[in-house]
């Protein structure tokens, strides 16, 4: 907003020059100038001055409501810039698996959406590789995942550990391999349930995709029915229906259990992961994604009972 405007609305206001200049920080021969270049650049008298003060005339009066009618707008845009600006610098696009959805992340969304809450926030769950897409895309700022053995180097983005995490193998509480120790031979003779499978469109983000079908050997996967989805609900309906196994992280435990889905008891343990931060290299020294990664880590602490 013009600043003779500003003036005169405190000279109008206190109808006193002098009072004005001191709310202004003016001196009063100073304001006194303005008042008139003003007058001079409307072509009409504003203030009529006198001894004690000034009194405004009728083409002053129509000033003082309109100005102040200026200033409500400039400084409602104002604060609507602020707004608009938070919501783009604090934006966030974040990929995650489901598990660390559940055990951490909901809780950094909801530290985030109070401290900003202006901001846009999107989560994506899903496969790793998928998320490694978008990330390569720039669709997300940062993703939560297994790291990802023989990933192609040359992609440029850098991998901060989080934590260490152990798969169990989960099925309904009616399942026939329920109540005894099973060996890894047994569960061959079960369906597997897959949640959020490879896609062959997201390879091109390895350099390596023998690591890869060397785990599906290891499950033998080539041998059993697969069903497959990308939805935890929809999986959680698959195992209740069937006598479908679900190889998933073991802290998910009190999840599935709300659904009567409960971890076998195995003689030999499944695999063991890192999973971590993905993001971009050149987003590593971001001030708002540090912080948010900060966040991420302060609420995988808190949960760190859970998650082991």
């Amino acid at each position: 907003m013009d600043n003779l405007l500003r003036q005169f609305i405190e000279v109008a206001t206190f109808k006193n020059v002098s009072h004005a200049a001191n709310r202004l920080c003016l001196s009063q021969p100073t304001l006194t100038h303005n008042m008139k270049k003003l007058e001079e650049n409307l072509g009409v008298q504003l203030l009529v001055r006198s001894s004690s003060g000034v009194t405004l005339t009728e083409y002053g009066e129509l000033l003082l409501e309109q100005a102040r009618m200026m200033q409500r707008i400039y400084d409602n845009t104002l604060i609507r810039m602020d707004l608009l600006k938070e919501r783009q610098e604090r934006s966030l696009k974040i990929g995650s698996g489901h598990a660390w959805w559940h055990m951490f992340l909901r809780e950094t969304f909801e530290a985030h959406r109070h401290q900003y809450p202006t901001a846009n926030v999107h989560i994506d769950l899903g496969n790793h590789l998928r998320l490694m897409d978008l990330l390569l895309s720039g669709d997300i700022d940062l993703f939560i995942g297994h790291e990802i053995q023989g990933l192609n180097p040359k992609a440029g983005v850098s991998f901060l550990p989080l934590l260490s995490s152990t798969d169990t193998c989960y099925a309904r509480t009616g399942h026939p391999l329920r109540g005894r120790t099973v060996g890894q031979e047994e569960l061959l003779a079960y369906p597997h349930v897959e949640l959020t499978p490879d896609e062959p469109r997201y390879q091109h983000v390895m350099e390596d995709m023998q690591a890869k079908r060397r785990e599906r050997l290891q499950l033998h996967m080539t041998e059993r029915v697969v069903y497959s989805t990308n939805s935890v609900a929809t999986a959680v309906d698959m195992l209740a229906a069937t006598n479908g196994i679900m190889v998933f992280p073991s802290c998910m435990q009190d999840y599935f259990a709300r659904f009567e889905v409960l971890p076998l008891r195995l003689k030999e343990p499944l695999r063991k992961g890192i999973v971590g931060i993905y993001l971009m290299r050149e987003k590593g020294e971001d001030p708002h994604i540090t912080q948010v990664i900060e966040l991420m880590r302060r609420h995988m602490e808190q949960n760190r009972h859970l998650l082991e």
